[in-house]
């Protein structure tokens, strides 16, 4: 079993996702499945003459072999023009496994030292990755929710799902609720007043109101790690 499996997200200015996956590519990546999101970071203003402003994001799902995660690394930051403000960030988190890749998911050896550097790695995690899936429409009281916390900002997804309940049906044809996933990288530091702020906002205790979730990111790339860091020291 490969250890080293990677999952890289990248999130870049709409418009900047072919060349980012070109160059991706050329660093060894084999593809990308590209989501359209909107998200609103601390360099970017929420409203234009008093109207809200959207800022639309293309999110870039990349499984990798951690072998190339530096190289792949650098090709995304370079092309996607990344650590310029306003312009997204990436990161990546381990797989435990990987299914319907043959070339990287059947691929053997250096198992022992593979976990060895995982383990180093985990210990020295610094970041999370909070997933909280909503209702449409509440996603910005999570952005406000998790800024307010501390964290620099948010990006959104649309979709839609149902849960135990939720089911309804119309005209005997069940009604699948549309739902908004936000995506929030924070340092650990930050995660309990994230979560609880988030909590809070959204009343998650409460039947239908959404689900959150945590995530370990083992890179962080395309920010300003001292300043989301000012607050650790």
């Amino acid at each position: 079993m490969n250890l080293n499996h990677k999952l890289m997200i990248a999130i870049v200015k709409r418009g900047y996702s072919r060349d980012v996956i070109a160059e991706a590519k050329k660093a060894g990546a084999d593809g990308a499945t590209i989501l359209y999101g909107e998200g609103i970071g601390r360099n970017e203003k929420p409203t234009f003459f008093g109207l809200p402003a959207t800022h639309e994001k293309d999110v870039l799902f990349l499984a990798i072999d951690g072998k190339i995660e530096d190289a792949v690394t650098e090709a995304v930051s370079r092309a996607g023009k990344l650590g310029i403000p306003g312009h997204g960030l990436g990161f990546t988190v381990h797989l435990n496994q990987l299914l319907g890749v043959p070339h990287l998911s059947n691929r053997l050896g250096e198992a022992k030292q593979q976990k060895g550097d995982l383990l180093m790695e985990k210990a020295a995690d610094q970041f999370h990755l909070v997933v909280t899936i909503v209702n449409s429409g509440d996603s910005e009281k999570v952005v406000k929710a998790a800024a307010e916390a501390g964290a620099e900002g948010g990006t959104i997804l649309s979709g839609r799902g149902t849960g135990v309940n939720e089911r309804q049906k119309f005209l005997n044809f069940t009604i699948e609720p549309e739902k908004d996933i936000v995506l929030t990288v924070i340092p650990q530091s930050y995660t309990e007043a994230v979560v609880k702020s988030i909590e809070n906002a959204i009343d998650l205790d409460a039947p239908g109101k959404g689900i959150a979730f945590l995530i370990d990111v083992e890179k962080v790339f395309g920010v300003n790690h001292s300043s989301l860091l000012k607050n650790n020291e």
